[in-house]
């Protein structure tokens, strides 16, 4: 479905019916019922770091001195971070988010990471995002676990990733789609022949047996939902101003589908390049220029939203942070723990920089990397809880019981 000029193939269709079928748990896992929770559910917006952000660089420990001693070169001054609480300081190349951290509408989460000590991107992607810490791959992942356990909240899809592949978070979730451009997700061909061939269409998958037929049908429900939606046209709100790239081009459609009321429970937006391994550039260079487009990209979302904001929570993490300590390159290797962040309006219990912080004196490190004290399951499951009423959230955490850290209400 990635060429806007042609009717979508079967074989798409068919991909769509994949991800709109019946879930497929882990063996031995047992299903759990589907609930709809006391209350409406948020939009979940999850926002992966790939690359593994350097949060040292961003939310930046200037009060512990070891810190410049150990990045003498890389260190971020504190003249160039924005205070955030006598401790850390924000990196001045993500000033727009200050504005929000000082309304309480973000909250930072230090010392963040998942306990699996692997230092592979690969391998520490995939259990993050099947929230699996001690074992091989369970065929799913922890967000379409919780879509499987609740119920739909709109009448055509549930999750969509602004991107051409679902990412294993959501991967064996129903009504779930990867579409890296929404404004192109749309019926092609002439005009004058569309209907009839819409309707054969759909004659066809209605005739047909699972998963077929409902991956089909679920297919064309959300084809027509989006054809009533303007993601070109329409003019941010707020005063919002998108940063330029397929970052902030995510961002707006996914605040365009959510103030549409459509429905849709969970949305990912991913942003690259985070493996500073050389040349760092975290006051004027590469990592300045992608946290300016993060923030850029947060700010602009949040703005845009307006009142949909207290019914947004948005989740930023990486799969791991940094070694403490720069390499001979200007930049620094594979670490452990980092920095998350989670957003939103009224809802997030923000302006608070959360953490466990034993020091970055090497005595302290977990082979030079900043050691994990808390869990991101901790994080998710708090926002499972509170905000998107998972009814069994040891399920979808596979067996992870978390301790909530007071970041939403």
């Amino acid at each position: 479905m990635k060429d806007a000029g042609a009717l979508p193939t079967r074989r798409d269709v068919l991909r769509f019916g994949a991800c709109a079928g019946a879930v497929t748990l882990a063996s031995g896992a047992r299903a759990v019922a589907r609930a709809t929770g006391p209350g409406p559910r948020d939009t979940l917006v999850v926002v992966f770091l790939r690359g593994g952000l350097d949060g040292l660089s961003l939310v930046v420990p200037y009060a512990d001195g070891d810190y410049y001693a150990q990045r003498p070169a890389t260190a971020v001054p504190q003249a160039d971070t924005i205070d955030l609480d006598g401790f850390f300081g924000l990196n001045r190349a993500a000033a727009p988010l200050h504005p929000l951290f000082s309304s309480g509408r973000l909250a930072f989460v230090h010392t963040c990471g998942f306990p699996h000590p692997t230092r592979s991107h690969f391998e520490a992607m995939r259990r993050i995002e099947e929230a699996e810490a001690s074992g091989g791959p369970v065929g799913s992942g922890w967000l379409a676990r919780h879509l499987d356990a609740t119920s739909p909240v709109g009448s055509s899809g549930r999750a969509i990733a602004v991107d051409r592949t679902l990412p294993t978070s959501l991967q064996g979730g129903p009504a779930t789609l990867p579409i890296p451009r929404m404004d192109e997700f749309r019926y092609g061909g002439p005009v004058a022949t569309r209907a009839a061939r819409v309707a054969r269409l759909d004659a066809m998958y209605r005739a047909a047996s699972e998963p077929d037929r409902g991956g089909g049908l679920t297919a064309q429900a959300l084809l027509a939902t989006f054809a009533s939606i303007d993601f070109a046209g329409r003019v941010p709100a707020g005063g919002a101003v998108y940063p330029p790239g397929t970052f902030g081009a995510g961002l707006y459609e996914a605040a365009t589908l959510i103030k549409s009321g459509v429905g849709m429970e969970a949305i990912e937006v991913d942003l690259g390049g985070w493996d500073d391994h050389s040349h760092t550039g975290p006051v004027s260079g590469d990592f300045a220029v992608r946290s300016a487009e993060l923030a850029d990209g947060l700010a602009a979302f949040l703005a845009d939203l307006e009142g949909d904001a207290d019914r947004t929570t948005v989740l930023v993490h990486s799969e791991f942070g940094r070694r403490v300590d720069e390499n001979g390159s200007g930049g620094s290797d594979h670490g452990r723990a980092g920095v998350a962040m989670v957003l939103g309006g009224t809802q997030v219990l923000g302006g608070v920089v959360h953490r466990q912080w034993t020091g970055l004196a090497t005595p302290q490190l977990d082979d030079g990397a900043l050691p994990v004290h808390i869990d991101l399951r901790d994080v998710i499951g708090e926002i499972l809880v509170d905000r998107l009423h998972t009814p069994d959230v040891a399920s979808v955490l596979r067996g992870h019981v978390p301790t909530p850290l007071g970041l939403v209400q």
